[in-house]
């Protein structure tokens, strides 16, 4: 294995690592965040003042804890994933069709020019 396919390999498991260890604390912290949300919800609706004589009083979407309350349905992670994976390749996409290659054949064509200087000269 030669040195730029070593070192590509390298980049690109070390940018795969990093990006799942982002993409898997953004949803464990999106799913602390929901249950700090419904612990404070529950939090307030006990302490409301609101009803706190009289029961009458308390708010209609308050849920007693013995009733059954649907949840809203949160997407999973696998689709969390799909959701930044597809705007990630929207983005490339657009990238791609906005450049001219020409710009990118001139672009290669320096640094490979620089990148003979610098060996010439050792």
């Amino acid at each position: 294995m030669g040195f730029f396919a070593g070192f590509f390999s390298g980049f690109a498991l070390t940018t795969t690592a990093l990006y799942l260890t982002v993409q898997v604390h953004r949803s464990i912290r999106l799913e602390q965040r929901d249950a700090i949300r419904q612990q404070t919800q529950a939090l307030n609706r006990l302490s409301s003042p609101i009803g706190a004589y009289d029961r009458r009083l308390a708010p209609k979407d308050s849920a007693r804890p013995d009733s059954k309350t649907t949840e809203p349905a949160r997407p999973t992670m696998e689709d969390l994933l799909k959701h930044h994976w597809n705007q990630e390749v929207e983005k490339l996409a657009k990238k791609a069709n906005e450049s001219r290659w020409e710009d990118m054949r001139e672009t290669a064509l320096e640094g490979w020019k620089t990148v003979v200087r610098l060996v010439k000269r050792e």
